[in-house]
Formats: structure tokens, sequence, C-alpha cells
């Protein structure tokens, strides 16, 4: 099976009571690095959910798909529509740049590097970007997998039973 296929089945196999228990762990191991401009985003397809904890505790900030290739942060007080891969997102009116913190949707992790869905969205924007790069992750994700040079290695990856730095 294909690795992506695999992480996403592992992490979707986790039932609804421990999945909470889990996010609870990973949002509590979250909160002493959040400052400032915090970008996030919305969970899809059983992803960690920071977002229904941190949003109404803090000013965030969702990415928006641009085209093939871009992303950008947009305030998450702004209107919302569905976007393409299922995702929600701002209409985006007034682009956020610098941010202080961004919190990294993983498919799979080795080590700090993530796995995305492939198409480097987050690579490309998180290597121009100076904010603390912070992936969320259960430990059943952890896969390895060969990093390719356009990956972006993380600060770090907070699952709920450590930090990976």
């Amino acid at each position: 099976m294909d690795k992506r296929k695999l992480c996403i089945q592992k992490r979707s196999s986790l039932s609804n009571s421990k999945r909470f228990e889990k996010e609870k762990a990973i949002t509590n191991c979250v909160l002493p690095f959040l400052k400032g401009k915090i970008g996030t985003y919305i969970p899809i397809r059983n992803e960690v959910d920071v977002y229904a904890k941190f949003r109404d505790e803090f000013d965030l900030y969702i990415p928006k798909m641009l085209d093939d290739t871009t992303i950008a942060f947009y305030s998450d007080r702004e209107e919302k529509s569905k976007g393409p891969f299922s995702t929600i997102e701002p209409i985006g009116m007034h682009e956020v740049k610098n941010l202080d913190v961004i919190l990294v949707p993983v498919v799979g992790f080795f080590g700090t590097y993530r796995m995305g869905y492939g198409k480097g969205y987050y690579d490309r924007y998180l290597s121009k970007s100076s904010a603390l790069k912070i992936g969320v992750a259960f430990d059943v994700q952890e896969m390895e997998f060969d990093v390719k040079p356009t990956d972006v290695k993380l600060d770090m990856i907070i699952t709920e039973s450590r930090i990976l730095r």
C-alpha cells in the first residue's frame, strides 16, 4: 500500500474517544508555543484538530489555495467557502504575511520531516517563512520515508506522547 494511504488509514482508524483524548494531549503540548500571528488549518480527512481548540482563544490565519502551486494565509474571521480537495478556506481579502507560528497538518512524519498530500503547497510556503513551524500528528502516523530536497524540515512535530525537535 502507498505510504500516504497507509498513514491516512492509520489516522482514520482511531476511535472518536481515542482521537479526542489524543487531540487534547497534543493541544496541551502546542499551547506554550503559541504567540502572535498563528497560521493553522481547518482539518480534513481526520487530521489532528487543533483548530476547534484554538479558534476562540487566538487570532488564527487559515490557508487558501491561490493556484496550483501556491497558498497564502488569511484571517479566520473572514467568510469561508469550500475550496479544492474538500478544504474550507477564507474568501481571502487581506493576505497576512509574517506569521509567528504555523501549525502544519501532517499525513506522515519521519523525524521532523512531514509527508503531506504530495502537491508541495506547504513546502513551498514554509521554505520562505521564518515562522516557528510545528507539525501536529498522532503517533500512529510515524513512518520512514525518503526525504526529498524540496521537503522542509519542521522545527518540531508534536504528537500525543512527545515533541520531536
